[in-house]
């Protein structure tokens, strides 16, 4: 913690002698009337310089204590460990921002109120541009939502309804990012694959106070904006089964800022150096890509509508150029009485003798339903066989016989 301090001059400034090579000529040396307060124990300090500007002796701040391991912080080790691991990641950050923002004036502050106290939040980065004010938080840890309702109403309070208030969360920080998968979008026809990710309750609140949440990945931002699945309500002339079923399901997108009902957030990577190159830290690009993915939308919502129709149309062709189905005929059951079928008409009988033409002969009555039954024959007599005597005169010629 020797290297890190905050000052109360400055606004509370956090000075990083590590960061800050040229701090031991701009810097008051010794106690300066206890401008200098530790980061960790809330402690005064010392700000101990070189003698001359070719000694070897590196810049430092000590406690105020002249008895042995009294010029060292008396905080718990754990949390020396988790200040010194908050104030690293988001330094870290203002280097990057420094490098991206050439003409913004990027520093870290606190409240030196807060010094030594155990924070769930860190000191936010504030940027300075034009008339421009950004405050940027890093969390590190999870966040509760008082937390985050009273680092909202503090900036609100400070800087005013004007200032610009993000959030930069970890892309892998498993706390902070919970994966969704992937959506595959097509803005302005070129094909492409956005990461998904479910926001937390608290990411919600932020974005719903007005806020601005982002993921950072290296020198990358993944910016949000809303996806809300649903199904096409069918409208009139439109037939969305069968085959159409599976249209009838597409997202929506909301913008800039995700809204509140959105099931998951699609994430747009981003160089980090962009989002200086417009006014109040606007990531324009990525404005105008989402605006691009609106217009797909309406454009694959007009053309599943379109097939929907042709759909309901191609069923109703089909329907009247299929003939008729006859009906079946049902088979009678075993407990309704069989009708016998009606006897054949006989033939009618050749005249015998020629009939008058004014003569009519009464219509013949028709036969009973079932049909006669035949009398019995009687058995054929059996005729004994008679034998026949042989004789050689009968193999002879008819000829040849001689009559007896």
């Amino acid at each position: 913690m020797s290297e890190l301090a905050i000052d109360t001059s400055d606004g509370g400034r956090v000075i990083d002698l590590r960061r800050e090579p040229g701090a031991a000529d701009r810097l008051p040396r010794g106690k300066a009337g206890g401008r200098y307060r530790c980061c960790a124990c809330g402690g005064k300090l010392i700000f101990t310089g070189p003698a001359t500007p070719d000694s070897g002796f590196t810049p430092r701040f000590r406690h105020d204590g002249s008895g042995p391991g009294t010029d060292r912080c008396g905080a718990p080790a754990p949390h020396q460990a988790d200040v010194q691991a908050d104030l690293t990641v988001i330094l870290d950050l203002r280097d990057q921002l420094v490098r991206a923002l050439p003409s913004a004036t990027v520093c870290l502050q606190i409240d030196p109120q807060l010094a030594g106290q155990h924070w769930e939040l860190p000191p936010a980065l504030i940027v300075r541009s034009t008339d421009d004010v950004v405050i940027i938080e890093r969390p590190r840890r999870p966040l509760m939502r008082s937390t985050v309702d009273a680092r909202l109403q503090t900036v609100h309070t400070r800087y005013g309804e004007s200032a610009t208030h993000w959030w930069f969360f970890d892309r892998d920080d498993a706390v902070h990012y919970l994966t969704a998968g992937t959506v595959k979008v097509r803005p302005n026809g070129k094909p492409d694959t956005h990461h998904k990710v479910r926001p937390t309750p608290v990411q919600r609140q932020i974005t719903s106070a007005g806020g601005a949440v982002c993921w950072i990945a290296k020198d990358t931002v993944l910016i949000p904006y809303g996806g809300h699945p649903g199904t096409y309500p069918a409208h009139e002339g439109e037939d969305w089964s069968g085959e159409m079923a599976s249209w009838a399901k597409d997202w929506k997108i909301s913008h800039p800022y995700p809204a509140d009902g959105a099931a998951w957030w699609g994430l747009i990577p981003l160089p980090l150096i962009t989002l200086g190159q417009h006014a109040a830290f606007r990531p324009a690009p990525a404005f105008r890509l989402m605006t691009a993915l609106e217009s797909a939308q309406h454009g694959r919502e007009a053309h599943r509508r379109r097939l929907a129709r042709e759909h309901a149309q191609r069923q109703k062709d089909e329907l009247r150029s299929t003939p008729p189905v006859p009906l079946p005929v049902e088979a009678p059951t075993d407990d309704a009485p069989a009708t016998p079928p009606a006897p054949p008409t006989p033939p009618a009988l050749p005249p015998t003798h020629t009939t008058p033409a004014a003569t009519e002969h009464p219509p013949t009555p028709p036969r009973p339903a079932l049909p006669p039954t035949a009398p019995p024959q009687a058995p054929v007599p059996r005729i004994p066989a008679t034998r026949t005597r042989f004789s050689w005169r009968s193999l002879l010629p008819r000829r040849w016989r001689r009559p007896r």
